[in-house]
């Protein structure tokens, strides 16, 4: 009798075991699918924004760089790069959601490494300086 009974125990021990086990297993597969695909949306919006502000910085830096190498004024350059960038990606719907401060980041390390020496800005301080005047006016810009 007490060896049925310690039977009974053990079995019952294993089969609690096995619940459990099988109780957190499930919950661990219901929120890994549940949240883990919400990530991956998170992930791939945020992705396409990086995106996005790359291929902007890039084509400002460009036109910036360019328009200084021709002999504009800083001010007009940047007035300049501004209008054609805001030509060239008006029809993106996602451009007004690009985070302006990220951009004006991305903006003024390309500009200060492509073609700072001409505009007399390097470094932490030429970029901090650039990224400022960019966002100002940026913001004038948006004014008119």
């Amino acid at each position: 009798m007490t060896m049925l009974i310690l039977l009974v125990k053990h079995f019952m021990r294993g089969t609690l075991k096995r619940l459990i086990l099988g109780i957190f297993a499930f919950i661990f597969i219901i929120t890994t699918t549940t949240f883990g695909s919400n990530i991956k949306v998170f992930a791939a919006s945020e992705n396409d924004y990086t995106i996005l502000t790359k291929k902007v910085s890039k084509a400002y830096t460009k036109k910036f760089c360019n328009a200084i190498a021709f002999g504009l004024s800083k001010e007009s350059a940047m007035k300049f790069s501004i209008e054609e960038n805001k030509q060239v990606f008006k029809k993106r719907k996602d451009i007004n959601n690009i985070n302006k401060e990220l951009l004006a980041e991305d903006i003024a390390i390309s500009v200060i490494e492509e073609c700072g020496y001409p505009i007399n800005l390097s470094g932490e301080k030429g970029i901090k300086e650039f990224k400022i005047y960019y966002l100002s006016m940026d913001k004038d810009s948006e004014r008119q």
